[in-house]
């Protein structure tokens, strides 16, 4: 492998990497409004 193609798999691993972090923090925001929306009705 050349040092260009690991390049763009280094790249390609960053980038999905980065959407893994985001979705995880997408759940975990939403899970925190969902609980406090129940205490707040509860």
């Amino acid at each position: 492998m050349t040092p260009e193609e690991e390049q763009v798999f280094a790249k390609r691993r960053r980038a999905r990497n980065w959407a893994i972090m985001g979705a995880l923090a997408g759940l975990v925001v939403l899970f925190y409004l969902i609980s406090v929306a129940r205490l707040l009705r509860g």
